[in-house]
């Protein structure tokens, strides 16, 4: 028998060792995770398109209007809103897209 557990298994594990947790609050906490996670990925990306186009933070900043150490916290995930992103993105000649899915419905906004 393997020595390693599953990724199922351990989360199986995480929460049954945290019972006090209700289930309501165990979904927020996956939730704020899953979006801390995503707005990471999405820094990092723009991070990679800002040196794959030579530029430092600090001429990104100034294009976009807010300080260098905020171009940086925006490339470590600390992003607060839609409206960051796009400003960011537009300074690097890239364009951030929106899709809202619901059941077979898909809704887009550039």
């Amino acid at each position: 028998m393997s020595q390693y557990s599953s990724w199922a298994a351990v989360k199986r594990r995480v929460r049954e060792n945290q019972l006090e947790v209700s289930d309501a609050e165990w979904e927020s906490r996956k939730q704020v995770a899953r979006t801390a996670t995503e707005a990471y990925v999405v820094g990092q990306h723009l991070r990679e398109i800002r040196e794959e186009q030579g530029l430092t933070q600090a001429q990104v900043a100034q294009s976009v209007g807010i300080s260098q150490a905020r171009v940086s916290q925006i490339e470590r995930g600390e992003i607060h809103n839609l409206e960051t992103m796009r400003t960011y993105a537009e300074a690097l000649g890239a364009r951030i897209t929106v899709t809202i899915e619901y059941g077979d419905r898909t809704a887009g906004a550039a």
